[in-house]
């Protein structure tokens, strides 16, 4: 005999793919220099969408340094390859927000963790 469930409880489960359905947008558009603040500062509640948007702000502070900061020759080198790693991340992110999976980049989702915004 299965038990009762009353229709209008939402189990854990399904919150959590609630949250992540609501801030899916949000998570993708946290990789799109500029548009991380849409996830940080609209949907600052949806933890999903906040964790995507701290990691693309700090993805964009990172690609805004190696702009200002290409210099000739070897350097120039260096921050091409910093922008190249971005975009990789930043495709990557897009891809697993897209599939709805909680994903940490190396290194900047722990900086990411620690921002108390």
């Amino acid at each position: 005999m299965e038990e009762w469930k009353d229709s209008s409880e939402e189990s854990f489960d399904d919150r959590g793919k609630k949250t992540i359905e609501e801030g899916k947008t949000a998570a993708i558009l946290a990789y799109v220099p500029f548009l991380c603040f849409f996830a940080l500062i609209n949907k600052k509640d949806n933890p999903f969408a906040l964790k995507h948007g701290k990691q693309g702000l700090l993805l964009f502070l990172i690609e805004i340094v190696a702009v200002v900061f290409l210099l000739p020759k070897i350097s120039q080198l260096f921050w091409t390859a910093v922008l190249i790693l971005c975009l990789v991340f930043v495709i990557l992110g897009i891809l697993y927000a897209l599939q709805g999976k909680d994903w940490k980049i190396p290194y900047i989702g722990d900086w990411a963790d620690k921002l108390n915004i």
